[in-house]
């Protein structure tokens, strides 16, 4: 159990100014914006990025519009209007706009943008993941300027695009510098309010096998470029499983992992399978998970070495490795301010200790902590296995008690006094 101050006057009053009723209509408001990136129809998450972008210039603060690509933007808020060039401490609340496709619509037990409400919860595509996150940043923000209190610190909002595909948002984020100055942040990520100190890196790796095209009935007119991308297979199924002896399993985030994802023969762009033809090559790609202590460099050695074995063995089969992203993984100190403020939060609001996780998957988070060193923290409402599913739902509770710990969080690890 972790030893944290009752609530003090100058808390319960800031808490006092969410508007829990504000805050659901915020959530389903949110919702009701599809943001899946459809880029044939031109579709994306620019309403949805709008809609933040009002909210934050009614709150009063200092607000940037960014285009990324087009339909495709993020929006930047701070207390301050001059976040890239502070000398006071900046916190930075993060999430994104952009959801996955709804798939099957008939599938729904109601329609997928209708933010309906039942059993204490809010249905719908991107609620849970991770609109619910984002309105409760904006809540906490909101409640703390109402509250006139200055802080010893600055406080930022971050509403970036793409985190669902390529991450552009928060690459273009970092690199117009808006992380210069982040001093920690909060990835608003549904993780049903844990505090999550640590998150599993990814490597994509892509392997092409190149040989010989020939006829089906007369294969040894060829090469067959399927067998050795078969032994480098089995080779990487291998190389996961020493992995795993070498690494162990983290207590927050399990055991490292190699997927292969994607197995295409012929690949992208080189023509129709066809069942009589014996393509010219075959391609994989390799999801790679990783946990702190494994090396992605030395992985991506090893992986290519044993691909180039696997095609040594004729002289007309070649070979294409390319490693397509790596995300190192991270991990935050439980003795982080940032940590303990979440963490004494979540004890002083629920009288339980906090909880603290790991995230599988990889966040925005991910690649501010990769390219900028940022100390992150994910924590946000929503149950972590919804995510992505017909029928997405959050929890109307879990949304209350986040946008208490984004206040409680804020006002601990910036401090500050009464105006």
């Amino acid at each position: 159990m972790i030893e944290c101050p009752v609530l003090t006057q100058r808390e319960q009053h800031v808490l006092s100014l969410v508007d829990d009723d504000e805050l659901i209509e915020w959530v389903q408001a949110l919702t009701r914006i599809p943001s899946v990136w459809r880029p044939d129809e031109g579709i994306g998450e620019e309403a949805a990025a709008r809609w933040v972008e009002a909210r934050c210039r009614e709150i009063g603060l200092h607000t940037w519009f960014e285009t990324v690509t087009p339909g495709r933007p993020n929006v930047i808020a701070a207390t301050t209007e001059s976040p890239r060039q502070t000398t006071r401490p900046l916190l930075l609340f993060e999430g994104h706009t952009d959801v996955v496709t709804e798939g099957p619509v008939e599938r729904w037990s109601d329609p997928p943008f209708s933010a309906t409400i039942r059993d204490g919860r809010i249905y719908g595509r991107g609620a849970n993941d991770m609109k619910a996150g984002l309105c409760c940043a904006l809540a906490a923000l909101k409640a703390i300027r109402r509250s006139g209190i200055r802080l010893s610190g600055d406080l930022m909002l971050a509403a970036v695009c793409d985190e669902e595909g390529e991450m552009l948002g928060i690459k273009h984020f970092i690199a117009q510098g808006w992380a210069d100055r982040v001093s920690a942040c909060v990835v608003c990520e549904p993780e049903e309010n844990r505090v999550c100190i640590a998150q599993k890196g990814v490597m994509w790796v892509r392997a092409v096998v190149r040989g010989v095209m020939a006829h089906g009935a007369m294969p040894l007119t060829g090469v067959n470029a399927a067998y050795p991308l078969a032994r480098f297979l089995c080779l990487t199924h291998a190389l996961e499983e020493r992995e795993i002896a070498r690494h162990g399993s983290h207590a927050l985030l399990g055991q490292p992992s190699i997927t292969p994802t994607i197995l295409l023969s012929p690949p992208r762009g080189e023509g129709e399978p066809q069942n009589n033809v014996m393509p010219e090559a075959a391609e994989c790609v390799l999801d790679l998970r990783l946990i702190p202590g494994q090396d992605p460099g030395w992985l991506s050695r090893q992986l290519e070495q044993m691909l180039a074995a696997c095609v040594a063995t004729d002289p007309r089969l070649r070979y294409e490795f390319h490693v397509l992203e790596v995300r190192p993984p991270t991990h935050t100190d439980r003795a982080h301010p940032l940590v303990q403020a979440l963490a004494g939060a979540y004890a002083d609001l629920t009288g339980q200790p906090p909880i603290y996780g790991g995230v599988p998957g990889s966040t925005d988070g991910t690649i501010l902590n990769a390219q900028k060193g940022i100390p992150i923290v994910t924590c946000g409402p929503g149950d972590t296995h919804i995510p992505h599913h017909i029928d997405e739902w959050v929890s109307i509770d879990e949304i209350k008690l986040s946008a208490r710990l984004y206040v409680l969080a804020a006002l601990r690890f910036l401090g500050g006094t009464d105006d």
